[in-house]
């Protein structure tokens, strides 16, 4: 279910006529040379031709420190866990993807495209599901929220792409071992409803609401949030386990704390929450705090 043009970046924006991508493709340090001084020129800030090494910004492999770290669309796909700015319900009146259009107004032809790749249905056990919109894109799979016209549920399709962080074994099987395993502990969490072995998809309980990553940032902080991850990872931590702490993986509902991911890890002192998931609560808090 992945998009069917990787090249096409996560704006809209085509990375396969992008200078940097081919003077990385062919070694060329002339091209190389020349991309760093007309960006220099057009951006302000000094661009060395060192920097100019990127395989496309949704493609394996380097990326300039402006599509990793710098990009704001990129940092936004990224941090609502979709593919592109076609998976966002608030394309059509973004302002910062609105700063591209002005200069590029293709790119949202390219979005289009792309939104149209997207399935109308899909199904899980022979049973099928309209597709309302696509919620995220993680190391494991694509979630989409879906219906059968009565009740709302997430339908997680498992893909094969590669993570450059992260080894998989058999994806299905870990998802539902680590389902397992989280329940059995009491972490609070969707039920798990279906699995289609086949098609390597699971149909999941939707806890309604936005995610904390996107409560942060408009400026809501509950100090309950953090007493319930508190509590969580006192269970977690005596099983010699961790969780994905990214606050994009838990959504509060009627006063509880949702992990909305099914994932879990063994247990290492520097990505447990303290040493490594609480910078990502406070930070986006603070960060909109000195904004408003």
């Amino acid at each position: 279910m992945e998009n069917t043009n990787q090249l096409i970046g996560c704006c809209g924006l085509d990375c396969e006529t992008c200078d940097a991508r081919i003077a990385t493709l062919t070694n060329d340090n002339t091209l190389r040379e020349k991309t760093a001084a007309l960006w220099t020129e057009l951006n302000g800030v000094p661009i060395t031709a060192e920097m100019i090494n990127c395989t496309g910004c949704r493609m394996e492999g380097a990326k300039t420190p402006f599509c990793d770290k710098l990009c704001p669309v990129h940092n936004c796909v990224r941090e609502k866990g979709l593919n592109t700015c076609a998976d966002c319900t608030q394309m059509d009146e973004c302002p910062t993807l609105g700063q591209i259009v002005a200069n590029s107004p293709f790119v949202l032809e390219n979005l289009k495209q792309l939104k149209q790749d997207m399935p109308d249905t899909m199904t899980v056990n022979d049973v099928e599901f309209r597709v309302i919109k696509l919620l995220g894109k993680g190391k494991g799979g694509y979630s989409y929220l879906v219906t059968d016209e009565t009740t709302q549920y997430v339908l997680k399709q498992i893909h094969h792409e590669p993570c450059e962080y992260y080894t998989f074994g058999d994806k299905l099987n870990s998802e539902l071992r680590d389902y397992e395993t989280l329940h059995k502990l009491g972490i609070p969490m969707p039920r798990l409803l279906e699995v289609d072995t086949q098609q390597e998809r699971i149909l999941k309980e939707y806890i309604a609401g936005k995610t904390v990553a996107e409560l942060l940032k408009m400026g809501q902080m509950e100090s309950d949030w953090l007493v319930q991850v508190q509590e969580m990872c006192a269970r977690l931590y005596p099983a010699g386990l961790n969780i994905d702490y990214y606050p994009t993986n838990f959504v509060p509902c009627d006063g509880t704390l949702y992990y909305i991911d099914y994932e879990c890890n063994v247990y290492m002192e520097e990505w447990d929450f303290e040493h490594w998931g609480i910078q990502y609560w406070t930070m986006q808090a603070s960060e909109r705090t000195d904004k408003t």
